[in-house]
């Protein structure tokens, strides 16, 4: 093989090394996007599930402020 050839395929293989090295951070960018989004959704459902929690603090807030405005008048 002549140098000239070596020194091609080994600028072929190098360009192919980049490219699988580009893809590959790229995926690993996509992973760490969707794992934010998976901890935002947790979030979210983990609030709905505590529904009664927040209701019954909404309720207990507005017998404070019914009192509160009560002694005002």
């Amino acid at each position: 093989m002549q140098p000239r050839e070596r020194l091609r395929l080994l600028s072929l293989e190098m360009d192919m090394q980049r490219a699988w090295l580009a893809a590959y951070l790229d995926d690993d960018e996509v992973r760490a996007a969707r794992h934010r989004r998976n901890v935002v959704w947790t979030l979210v459902m983990s609030i709905f599930r505590t529904r009664s929690l927040w209701l019954a603090a909404f309720g207990v807030a507005a017998q404070w402020w019914g009192k509160r405005r009560a002694r005002a008048a």
